[in-house]
């Protein structure tokens, strides 16, 4: 996956943490081979290298439309696909309109968008419904990654790495994240890369209260310097939080009107980051690259007990709406140190506040993870290339450049300018959000682990922490035979599908 200098000091602190400790290996090793090509001897002169040719060299499509279909609800982020179609002085938008009239003029194609509006459990039948029908009328899908993954088991979308017009080595994809999201390690279904933004915008962070930590603690410089020193732990948050609680009116019970460490949309989905935010190996790769489950160990205990006193920490509110107005009000008014379940794409929301806020990773499980480990929503949009698309070359060519072009200038735009400079406050937090997204971390086990996976992945964690119980043995146990066989027949399904045969035209 592409990823973003971190700045200079971040990077020479982050290299003094303590190498990785795992419960085992969570993708197939990628080796070099033995030996290697002899180094010339330095009187010799170098002999410089032949550039490639550009695989979209000499590529014009005479005006052909080119239709997107693209998911446009309160929550997407179609404004950076499609943004307002004209120039309106916002740096965002006018970089997505330039974006989309040079990609238009270079390839000789006109963007046409089709709009979806779905849930992410009706993205798989509508899909499925498009396909099933022959409709040769979308070249592109962005959707929910959760609904996309399951058409992608069944052959509706092209593999990218079929494509001679499409190369996932250019630091416009996030390569790692897409094989991630396949079923053999390898194959491209799922198209993630810089046109893709919403995986960034939804990309899961905390956020602080600056001022509150000044009031409690001191420097709220500190929070960055642990950071940044790999030291951002549960051990160094859950005394902040429960530090942080005040009874503010008196009546010596927790309420709506006190003032708490950490507030969090209740105990449902709110628990993902913590979940999938560290080094557990919840599955590994096989010598073929298929998924085994590998999740049960002693760091897991661990996470458990830390995510328990967590949400049952006095300092920790759950009562409230996930992602809701509730939610964001109450931080807004200085009712809580931090708040869960923000993404880096809600950073702008909090930009009225009086306070200063910063902007910091979801913690490690202790000093021996390697490195912040950044949870994307199962929702975040990716894109695909249905098998009914006239010309999958073209398709593939277009979105390639469109990618290129978003990492040229519409990413500097919206992650220097607007997140970084525009929402930002500080020079240090702008180095936070770096880190978040240099974090961003394979979502394979949020992606296929309901459907295809009886939902251990979560449920082991989610089921014993609402029913307030001491120990996931008992709940693991319960769902580790289903577990297995359904990502036996994941992978069996995978192996025998074959594309679905559409209506003769």
């Amino acid at each position: 996956m592409r990823k973003q200098k971190i700045i200079a000091l971040l990077l020479a602190l982050l290299m003094t943490v303590p190498a990785f400790v795992s419960c085992g290996d969570a993708s197939p090793a990628e080796t070099e081979p033995s030996g290697g090509a002899d180094v010339p001897a330095a009187e010799e002169e170098a002999v410089p290298e032949e550039t490639e040719p550009d695989i979209l060299d000499g590529l014009n499509y005479d005006g052909t439309s080119f239709r997107i279909r693209t998911s446009d609800t309160a929550i997407s982020s179609n404004y950076l696909i499609e943004g307002s179609g004209e120039l309106n002085g916002d740096v965002v938008n006018d970089t997505v309109f330039e974006r989309n009239l040079a990609v238009s003029e270079t390839l000789g194609v006109k963007f046409e968008y089709i709009h979806t509006n779905n849930n992410w459990d009706k993205v798989y039948q509508e899909i499925q419904t498009l396909i099933m029908s022959g409709d040769a009328g979308c070249d592109l899908i962005i959707d929910d990654q959760r609904g996309m993954s399951t058409a992608s088991i069944d052959r509706m979308f092209i593999d990218g790495a079929t494509l001679a017009t499409m190369d996932f080595s250019e630091n416009c994809w996030w390569d790692s994240y897409m094989k991630n999201l396949s079923i053999d390690y390898k194959s491209i279904f799922l198209l993630a890369g810089d046109y893709f933004m919403d995986v960034m915008n939804r990309s899961q962070a905390l956020l602080y209260n600056r001022d509150m930590y000044r009031d409690l603690y001191g420097d709220p410089d500190d929070l960055y310097k642990t950071v940044a020193d790999g030291k951002w732990t549960y051990d160094a948050w859950l005394p902040l939080i429960e530090g942080a609680y005040m009874d503010v009116n008196g009546n010596a019970q927790a309420d709506a009107d006190d003032t708490y460490g950490m507030i969090v949309g209740g105990i449902g989905g709110s628990v993902f980051p913590y979940v999938y935010g560290t080094d557990i190996p919840y599955v590994s790769r096989d010598e073929n690259g298929y998924p085994t489950l590998t999740m049960y160990c002693d760091r897991l205990v661990d996470l458990y007990d830390n995510i328990y006193n967590l949400f049952y920490n006095s300092g920790t509110r759950t009562n409230y709406a996930e992602n809701g107005d509730d939610l964001h009000t109450k931080f807004r008014s200085a009712g809580a140190l931090f708040i869960s379940g923000t993404g880096l794409g809600d950073f702008g929301k909090f930009r009225d506040m009086e306070a200063e806020i910063g902007i910091i990773p979801n913690p490690k499980l202790d000093e021996a993870q390697d490195t912040y480990r950044t949870v994307v929503w199962d929702t975040a949009e990716l894109g695909a290339i249905p098998i009914t698309a006239p010309d999958p070359a073209m398709s593939g060519a277009v979105v390639q450049m469109l990618c290129r072009v978003t990492h040229e200038t519409l990413l500097p735009a919206y992650y220097e300018t607007s997140l970084k400079v525009k929402y930002a406050r500080d020079d240090y937090t702008s180095g936070m959000i770096d880190l978040i997204y240099n974090g961003i971390a394979d979502m394979f086990c949020i992606v296929y682990g309901g459907a295809y996976a009886s939902d251990i992945f979560t449920w082991t964690i989610l089921g014993p922490l609402q029913n307030k119980e001491n120990s996931i043995t008992a709940k693991y146990q319960s769902l580790e035979k289903p577990a297995i066989k359904n990502l036996q027949r994941l992978v069996e399904t995978y192996q025998e599908a074959a594309a679905p045969e559409l209506p003769t035209p």
